[in-house]
């Protein structure tokens, strides 16, 4: 489905070219008197961006501003799935701006905060700063703005080269945004249904209870019988409510090349959909209905330590790699990490390249120990043991989440075992996720 994104902020703060880098093209005047819709296919996903006129900080915001600000939600039918707070790295952020934005989101009239993204533009004017230390200069009240998005910021470059980068990290953040709102609201589903269903079994239950004390007589032997009955409906209930709730799985692939990614993907899908002699150059996908999970598969480029692959390449690939995501499934990324060996030089690449996916990635990530055989009877915690700090590096940044497999083994308990670590860190980032929001 399209990505409806509207741009909201002061004027000169870039809005319109953020709109441009976003769809790759001219598709804003830089200077915007009415509030306009673009749409575009973008990494493979349908994009539409709404572009609005800025109001001014420090006076009065003529009366047709207002108007169109308030024409903007029409043009997002059926709603925004982000809406894009636009601030410019070289602009001071103070209780000024923030009092003149905040009469501006007023006039929308519609929930913002759990949709907010601030879009910071003219990011290569933050020289040698991070953009934390911007952050941390400007002061308390952009910090507090940062809070009231639940700390979702995109940085955006004026240069072309990495904008495209940019433009991805943002998508991939606004699709992350959508799916825990989906989850959240699927949640809140299945919860009344389950509730409904049960208060049925319940009532029920108390029926069947009633008849037997009233025809039978005995009343500790009915009474005794009604409780088993009970049981038997509750316990019916709670097959009803777990039947079919597994969601969609998509495991994207990601390591260094021959860290055994496409193995481990063709040992997943039980089949050779993957060439192992050949080396992966583009994103592809395989798909397969696994003991109840309909599973996603996606092989990635591998980077080369040697530079036997082009680095630009390989970075493009892995920040598409989403896009061959089917809708509404629920992504993990599996980084491939062979047994017998890994360096510093192999945690630098790690960092490299994951990081193109978003900080957010690693809340995401699984260590997939490839080549398993070759621990040779060693438990995997007496080889991680052993390693230096440039594995473990790389297991914190995955909270220590681990697997083994051995891709020579046509083995289905692995592929059961890893599915279910999958989706055991699902529902734990979904609990996050709510306490979040709480």
């Amino acid at each position: 489905s399209q990505l409806v994104l509207l741009l909201l902020g002061e004027t000169e703060n870039g809005k319109s070219s953020a709109g441009n880098a976003i769809l790759s093209g001219r598709a804003f005047n830089g200077k915007t008197t009415r509030s306009c819709r673009r749409n575009a296919t973008v990494l493979g996903f349908q994009v539409a961006v709404v572009d609005t006129p800025g109001w001014m900080p420090n006076s009065t915001t003529p009366h047709w501003v207002s108007k169109e600000l308030g024409r903007a939600l029409t043009l997002c039918h059926p709603g925004p799935d982000a809406i894009l707070l636009v601030l410019s790295i070289s602009s001071v952020f103070g209780q000024d701006e923030w009092r003149a934005m905040e009469a501006h989101l007023r006039l929308l009239e519609t929930p913002i905060w759990s949709r907010a993204i601030i879009l910071f533009t003219h990011g290569d004017q933050l020289g040698h700063l991070s953009i934390q230390e911007h952050i941390q200069r400007q002061g308390r009240t952009l910090q507090w703005l940062l809070e009231r998005c639940g700390h979702r910021y995109q940085v955006m470059s004026s240069q072309s080269s990495t904008a495209q980068f940019h433009v991805g990290q943002l998508i991939w953040k606004i699709r992350k945004m959508a799916e825990v709102s989906e989850q959240i609201r699927e949640i809140s589903f299945r919860v009344r249904t389950q509730l409904g269903v049960l208060n049925v079994r319940v009532e029920q239950w108390w029926n069947t209870r009633q008849q037997v004390y009233d025809n039978r007589p005995g009343q500790r032997q009915e009474s005794g019988s009604g409780r088993q009955r009970g049981k038997n409906c509750l316990s019916g209930t709670a097959e009803i409510c777990t039947d079919g709730l597994r969601p969609a799985l998509s495991l994207i692939l990601l390591g260094r090349r021959k860290s055994g990614k496409s193995s481990a993907g063709n040992m997943i899908l039980g089949r050779e959909e993957f060439q192992r002699d050949k080396k992966t150059v583009q994103c592809h996908a395989g798909h397969a209905e696994i003991s109840g999970w309909s599973v996603t598969v996606v092989d990635t480029p591998g980077w080369s330590l040697f530079g036997q692959a082009k680095p630009a390449q390989v970075k493009r690939e892995i920040l598409k790699s989403p896009s061959f995501c089917p809708a509404g499934s629920k992504v993990i990324f599996l980084l491939a990490v062979p047994v017998d060996s890994f360096s510093e030089k192999d945690r630098k690449a790690v960092e490299t390249h994951v990081r193109v996916l978003g900080d957010g990635v690693w809340g995401s990530c699984v260590v997939l120990f490839t080549y398993g055989d070759a621990l040779k009877g060693r438990t995997i915690e007496h080889h991680i043991k052993k390693k230096k700090e440039s594995l473990q590096w790389v297991l914190d940044m995955c909270d220590q989440r681990h697997y083994v497999c051995d891709t020579n083994m046509s083995d289905f308990t692995q592929v059961k075992q890893l599915l279910e670590m999958v989706y055991n860190l699902l529902t734990s980032n979904l609990k996050n996720k709510q306490s979040e929001l709480l």
